[in-house]
């Protein structure tokens, strides 16, 4: 037991000292080692309760959760956390923000340096939440081997004794220690979600306008107009949009009526400018005083809007290249090259 507590806390220490130093990398680091920590302790839990079943006759019989304690010994995240939260380490709020902080874990690992503008906050709000959930790690126990080497880190958690390198209580009082000296404040994880929303909800309004003007005389759409022609657009040359017309009585001959169609019929992840919708759940999640819920809508918003938002990104992009060839070729007949 003593082994597990001095590894776990090795791993939060170092990720504390990342995540004060209040650079994007450093938190980047330090998001990771708390879920790391996490992953450990979840596992843990697993181990100690498959030994605690083993160990009294008929116990394991009556065990309700004989199925997902298997799985959670296994090597699949989910598995370990539907256990925890079973045994009660972590509440439902807190078993959702561990799923989301892991994705954005592995994206960090995986991908490289992503989400750049809230990092710094949400590691914070992270280590705060694992130490709340690990200062009441369940324990039956404070064994050891006698020749047990602490890490280093680890060691000024524990209050060594003449015949023990520590007691019961040191755990839960590093965590509580860890949790005030990394400083989180809800606001803070809050206010960088938010802010970031802004930014992004911005570029998209942009991006929406360069759209709508088009770059040729005649192009010119409304906003309402553009979102849904552009969406459509792809669509119309795909196979599901096609089986879609099929299937659901589409009788024009043309792809202009086909564009037309699709647009009226086909269920549209947007049907008008959603920019005024985008900046109304800001407005809410500005208000909202819980960082666990304000992570839901912010993950939510940034999934469900990202496939447009990339959509005006591209055609924005592609339109301004154009304007830009245009100018180039003009400036060229001027000086009559």
């Amino acid at each position: 037991m003593l082994k597990f507590l001095a590894s776990v806390l090795d791993q939060m220490d170092l990720a504390l000292e990342h995540i004060e130093r209040g650079s994007v990398h450093d938190a980047r680091f330090g998001l990771m080692l708390t879920d790391n920590a996490l992953e450990l302790a979840m596992h843990e839990l697993a181990k100690s309760k498959s030994a605690e079943l083993e160990s009294w006759y008929g116990r394991e019989q009556g065990y309700p959760h004989k199925k997902e304690l298997e799985e959670a010994r296994g090597r699949v995240f989910e598995a370990k956390l539907k256990f925890a939260k079973l045994e009660g380490l972590v509440t439902e709020e807190q078993a959702r923000t561990i799923a989301l902080m892991h994705d954005f874990r592995n994206e960090l690992y995986h991908v490289g340096l992503q989400h750049e503008a809230i990092l710094p906050a949400i590691s914070s709000f992270y280590f705060a939440v694992a130490c709340e959930i690990l200062a009441n790690y369940p324990m039956n126990g404070f064994f050891y081997p006698f020749n047990i080497q602490l890490p280093e880190r680890s060691k000024k958690y524990f209050n060594s004794r003449k015949y023990s390198p520590g007691e019961i209580g040191d755990f839960a009082r590093a965590c509580q220690t860890m949790l005030t000296r990394c400083g989180h404040k809800k606001g803070e994880t809050i206010r960088a979600l938010v802010d970031h929303m802004d930014q992004i909800i911005d570029d998209a309004d942009t991006y929406l306008d360069i759209v709508a003007r088009g770059v040729y005389a005649g192009q010119e759409k409304t906003r309402d107009e553009a979102i849904v022609y552009y969406q459509v657009w792809p669509l119309s040359f795909s196979r599901e949009g096609l089986t879609f017309a099929k299937e659901n009585g589409f009788s024009g001959a043309t792809r202009i009526e086909l564009i037309e169609w699709l647009g009226k019929k086909y269920p549209l992840a947007f049907k008008k400018d959603p920019i005024k919708g985008w900046r109304q759940q800001v407005i809410r999640l500005r208000s909202k005083g819980n960082a666990h819920a304000a992570l839901e809508t912010y993950v939510s918003f940034m999934e469900k809007t990202a496939s447009v938002r990339e959509m005006l990104y591209e055609i924005a992009a592609a339109a301004e290249a154009e304007i830009d060839r245009q100018v180039d070729e003009y400036r060229d007949r001027q000086r009559g090259d």
